[in-house]
């Protein structure tokens, strides 16, 4: 990579295709007997006097309920302040030539990331791409969410830039693809786990872009804690942790975008300098609380 200073290699990493995950989940729990029902948006919940999940299609009603719905959370009401939606995206390469692979260098299937704040993560695919994500979106006010914000093209356009500035030998590669979504974030950028068994709610939460492991972790936990198993991973200090609440609007707009704003200014200071972050700066105190 150009301009790489050094490096840290962790093998406990994978890679896995997420329609294929999402997929395998939906056909474990049809072989389980569960009924999945899609499209159907959930608008609130209830708790008095049992938990009753409102749809656009009609109630559901059980004796517990799980909130588990990362970002989307934000669109309930008494979750709104809970997180807030933040976009990644991802821009996709054709597929890239053998001969350019051996002058990468990169044989493997190795998980890529720098330490820059505004994070970035790529991977090689199986059919031989370059997979490029990374934050830099922006934050729509009132905590908004729509298919529209999946396209950013001022942010799509860095993410092919940086592409080719981090593999120069890639000049005039072809992108195929482009997209994205929104993914949680707490106050204490700290994920929830909890169920009240008196209330029959449940939720797991908060992910920060860590979900694929996290996830599989707290299905494991939700379903101790449902049915009442006492195991070690009940006891995590996620388990029954609450985040503060986001500030309120206007003032939650302006304090994301400045942050975010903020830490590009100090990635692309840092980048131009070869200089690290003091880790001292107003935008570096409020991302770390």
């Amino acid at each position: 990579m150009a301009g790489a200073t050094g490096a840290l290699f962790m093998p406990s990493c994978a890679v896995i295709h997420p329609g294929n995950l999402v997929r395998g989940l939906a056909r474990a729990v049809e072989r389980r007997g569960g009924t999945i029902y899609e499209q159907t948006a959930v608008t609130s919940f209830s708790e008095a006097p049992a938990p009753v999940l409102k749809t656009v299609r009609g109630d559901v009603n059980a004796k517990s309920v799980v909130l588990a719905g990362e970002a989307y959370l934000t669109q309930l009401r008494p979750l709104h302040r809970q997180a807030i939606p933040v976009y990644s995206l991802i821009v996709l390469t054709e597929p890239i030539s053998d001969t350019q692979w051996a002058e990468i260098g990169w044989q493997g299937n190795e998980c890529v990331a720098s330490a820059r704040y505004t994070v970035d993560y790529l991977s090689r695919t199986v059919d031989g791409r370059i997979l490029f994500g990374g934050r830099g979106a922006p934050y729509h006010l009132g905590s908004k969410i729509d298919d529209s914000f999946d396209q950013h093209g001022p942010t799509h356009a860095m993410l092919r830039k940086m592409v080719v500035s981090w593999f120069p030998m890639l000049k005039g590669v072809r992108f195929s693809h482009a997209w994205g979504g929104p993914l949680g974030v707490p106050r204490d950028w700290t994920p929830t786990i909890s169920y009240d068994s008196a209330r029959g709610i449940a939720t797991a939460r908060g992910y920060v872009g860590q979900g694929v492991a996290t996830t599989n972790l707290s299905g494991r936990i939700l379903a101790d804690l449902i049915t009442g198993v006492d195991s070690p991973i009940t006891k995590l200090p996620i388990v029954g942790h609450t985040s503060p609440n986001w500030e309120p609007e206007p003032f939650r707009w302006i304090g994301v975008r400045y942050v975010q704003e903020a830490l590009k200014r100090i990635d692309d200071r840092a980048e131009r300098t070869g200089k690290a972050p003091t880790g001292r700066t107003l935008a570096e105190r409020l991302a770390g609380h």
